[in-house]
């Protein structure tokens, strides 16, 4: 009967843990995609670009490769300068153990973007891996 209690309490104690791990995750992705939704809206780079894993899977308009964060900064920071992006709007996010996303609009001067972001924690810092900037393709019929 004693050994029986000591497991129930280890298993007991180990899903707090992973209780309290994930509620962790879950708050920091959620704090994340905020600061990168205003670094978005005001086309700040340079902001954006501290949420970065060292090399990220960056597209705009098509244009499709993996960066370093200093490489993705610069051409995040020309596409602002040509594009001026006036808002974000985040429509869909999502959490799942380590992995979050979000996907949103930005709206620039010529009109509407859709933006996709998806990160992961690793070591207590959620970071993006991927970014995608490109035609926003609602309403099209296929």
């Amino acid at each position: 009967m004693m050994k029986q209690t000591k497991i129930l309490l280890i298993v007991f104690i180990l899903m707090c843990v992973a209780v309290a791990f994930t509620i962790n995750v879950n708050q920091d992705a959620s704090i994340v995609i905020k600061k990168v939704a205003a670094a978005l809206q005001t086309g700040n780079s340079q902001e954006l670009s501290k949420y970065f894993t060292k090399t990220v899977e960056l597209e705009i308009m098509g244009e499709e490769n993996f960066y370093s964060v200093a490489q993705a900064e610069i051409l995040l920071k020309d596409f602002f300068e040509k594009s001026s992006p006036t808002a974000f709007k985040i429509n869909h996010q999502g959490v799942k153990d380590v992995s979050s996303f979000a996907i949103g609009t930005l709206t620039i001067k010529t009109g509407n973007l859709r933006v996709s972001f998806f990160m992961k924690t690793e070591n207590n810092q959620t970071l993006i891996h991927q970014l995608r900037i490109e035609e926003n393709d609602e309403g099209v019929n296929e």
